[in-house]
């Protein structure tokens, strides 16, 4: 069933709704129903509405959403994450140094006199 009515849009819209028809290669109806469709999908998902506090269901998401969610949601400080950093290169230093003398000494050992 086909419900037809009519609507008034500024021209601002009209030429970017034409602009989406023409790069999608779709009648202007379609074009509306995809952007009502996902506007809709979009608006389901309260976790990805920017500003929205509450944890996200993130097993509903897709892996980019979750990305987008992390970086709109930052979880540390700016002073949190130069410590963490700081303690990362650290613990790399660290590591660094433990190779290189479990290096020496296995070469050390093996060495035939």
């Amino acid at each position: 069933m086909t419900i037809r009515t009519t609507v008034a849009f500024d021209p601002a819209t009209v030429s970017r709704w034409d602009r989406l028809a023409k790069r999608w290669g779709t009648s202007k109806s379609e074009t509306l129903r995809r952007a009502l469709e996902e506007a809709e999908r979009v608006e389901s998902k309260p976790a990805m509405k920017k500003g929205s506090k509450r944890e996200p269901g993130f097993d509903q998401m897709t892996p980019l959403e979750i990305f987008e969610w992390m970086d709109q949601h930052p979880q540390l400080t700016a002073e949190e994450v130069k410590q963490w950093h700081s303690e990362v290169e650290q613990s790399k230093d660290d590591y660094a140094d433990w190779s290189e003398k479990q290096q020496r000494a296995w070469s050390s050992s093996t060495r035939i006199s």
